[in-house]
């Protein structure tokens, strides 16, 4: 009896000495493209291999782009590459720092909800310089089209400056 239940208990004790791996948020070298080739050596043409090998430790978000359809976070293993779709790598990053959104809520004691309207305030916006940054893959038939990235700057757009220290 004893050994049995010692049979059973190794899986359970071996599988619970396994850590979550913890995802990676992107700095700013993440971000950069170069003749249609990302700074981790993913190019136009590559497919999910290349795709999964330089971004397996990042939070990825998709999208259908043929139809109307918000970005999702998924496990990079399950999103439909050979479906029409883009796949986005994101993040904020706070006075030059990239930061999860879960961070900045933490940070600020809000809900998600409240991000928005925090990171859009004039007194925060005073306080901190915002910037939003984005690599984008567009996919067609398990194949990379298109590769682009880009940045959304909370106080250029609302028009106020961080407050010089």
């Amino acid at each position: 009896m004893k050994k049995t239940l010692f049979l059973l208990l190794i899986p359970v004790l071996l599988l619970g000495g396994c850590e979550k791996k913890e995802q990676q948020v992107a700095s700013s070298e993440l971000f950069e493209v170069t003749d249609g080739t990302t700074s981790d050596g993913v190019a136009i043409g590559d497919g999910k291999s290349e795709f999964v090998r330089a971004y397996s430790d990042y939070v990825i978000q998709a999208a259908y782009t043929d139809v109307e359809s918000s970005y999702m976070v998924m496990s990079i293993n399950e999103i439909p590459y050979d479906e029409n779709i883009s796949t986005l790598i994101a993040n904020f990053f706070i006075d030059n720092v990239p930061m999860f959104e879960e961070d900045i809520c933490d940070e600020n004691d809000i809900e998600e909800a409240e991000l928005y309207d925090l990171l859009s305030s004039t007194e925060y916006l005073r306080e901190h310089e915002v910037i939003y940054r984005y690599l984008r893959f567009i996919w067609e038939n398990s194949v990379i089209t298109d590769i682009d990235t880009g940045e959304f700057n909370y106080n250029e757009t609302y028009e106020v400056p961080k407050a010089e220290s």
